[in-house]
């Protein structure tokens, strides 16, 4: 709870600020993208919102927002004692204490200086200091602390020093359901990262509904440049699409692997100007018929912020495409992936796997069991809390600090017919090595 005591709100200069990171969070959108709610949408409270947008701070649509009158920094949410307590966004916990708020104030600040939410009135905090935060998390549980009149939640939405502050209701109002307003979090910009199975050259020799590689190809790069993409794993990527795309791109990206003798159909690419490889190798994942198949990793620093992250690329097998079942197959490489996440999130970083996994649920519970990691539209869970939407085969996922503020599942390339997948994408930030 921003200061000692309620004090009042000097709405006018917040609300130039807003509006200035409203237009700022809009250019962060690809275009291609619709994100977010219409004016025809119901109050925040019974707003449908999903991770990464923003969400309203009492789970379940159960809290009724009681609105501030504008004389006080934050507002009251009443819902029962025990309800659970979400972020509104993602950052990083901040847990202290006031004898206005309670024992448990919890803060979620995005960056320094940047937009911060703040919890009050909870019976607990369930979130530790410093720990990395996703939008609609559970952070605490409602209750009858401070100076509550009733079973509530006190939330109110501030600059990173309290000195600004915005009118809670209207922001909630605004903003459930939409992006972030605000273009930073853990003090940095963050990057594009993309995963995007390009359909390969062998698949469309004698296609009437596909173009041959060559002429897919550079619109697949002029693609992921519309995008802003920065990194991306690519599946089915093979060598004479390889080379095409590196000659339409030209110097903007690099590639792993980097020889031109080794398979590159599973390949990362990253922006130069963004990424710079710090080191790269492979791991053995599993593949049609249980045959090996080697699939890259790489330790990128991010230039922006300098802080470093581990990316894996795989495609695990298909069943029904004259294989047979490949299912036990797939369940052996998910393990594998499994492992050398674990393996690599050891080291402090980040870790991101990109890929087509040819599953929903079997790939994606595996992979996040334990909060081990999560998808840009799910909430960490210790058993497996499927995303409610855009739950296809191909899938980005993060482990360690890192979490996300834009989102996209988007079946423009299949419409455009430059391959038979969507591109998933993902604004994501760095936080510190935890």
């Amino acid at each position: 709870m921003p200061g000692s005591r309620p004090a009042r709100s000097h709405l006018r200069a917040p609300v130039r600020l807003l509006c200035a990171l409203t237009g700022l969070a809009a250019l962060a959108v690809p275009a291609l993208v619709h994100a977010g709610a219409d004016a025809s949408t119901p109050p925040a409270s019974k707003r449908t919102a999903y991770a990464p947008n923003v969400m309203f701070p009492v789970a379940g649509g159960r809290g009724v927002d009681l609105r501030t009158s504008g004389k006080r920094p934050g507002t009251e949410i009443k819902a029962g004692c025990g309800s659970t307590v979400r972020a509104a966004t993602a950052g990083t916990a901040v847990v202290t204490s006031s004898p206005t708020a309670g024992p448990n104030l919890v803060r979620v600040v995005t960056s320094f200086g940047r937009l911060v939410t703040w919890y009050g009135f909870m019976q607990k905090a369930t979130v530790t200091n410093g720990q990395v935060i996703q939008a609609g998390q559970p952070i605490g549980v409602v209750g009858h602390a401070g100076i509550a009149r009733m079973c509530s939640l006190y939330f109110a939405v501030t600059s990173n020093s309290g000195a600004t502050t915005y009118n809670p209701t209207r922001w909630l109002n605004t903003y459930v359901g939409k992006p972030v307003p605000s273009t930073s979090l853990f003090d940095n910009n963050g990057f594009v990262l993309a995963t995007f199975n390009t359909l390969g050259a062998s698949h469309t020799k004698n296609s009437s509904r596909y173009a041959t590689y060559d002429v897919r190809t550079p619109r697949q790069v002029a693609l992921l440049a519309r995008y802003g993409v920065d990194v991306v794993g690519l599946q089915e990527f093979q060598k004479p699409q390889r080379a095409t795309f590196l000659s339409a791109a030209g110097s903007t990206y690099g590639i792993y692997p980097t020889s031109t003798t080794a398979d590159p159909e599973n390949s990362i690419i990253w922006r130069n100007s963004t990424m710079e490889l710090v080191s790269g190798s492979t791991i053995d994942v599993p593949y049609f018929d249980g045959h090996i198949r080697k699939m890259p990793v790489v330790l990128l620093r991010h230039r922006a912020s300098g802080r470093e992250a581990y990316f894996i690329n795989v495609h695990n097998p298909a069943s029904g495409v004259g294989y047979g079942d490949e299912t036990a197959n797939r369940r052996k490489a998910i393990a594998v992936e499994r492992a050398k996440v674990a393996e690599l999130r050891s080291t402090g970083r980040a870790v991101f796997l990109t890929g087509d996994m040819n599953d929903r649920a079997p790939a994606f519970c595996p992979l996040t069991a334990g909060k081990l990691m999560l998808a840009p539209n799910s909430i960490p869970s210790m058993a497996c809390s499927m995303p409610a939407r855009d739950t296809g085969i191909d899938w980005v996922l993060a482990a360690g600090p890192a979490r996300f503020t834009r989102y996209g599942y988007d079946w423009t390339p299949k419409n455009l017919r430059l391959t038979d997948h969507p591109i998933v994408w993902t604004r994501v930030h760095l936080a510190p090595n935890q």
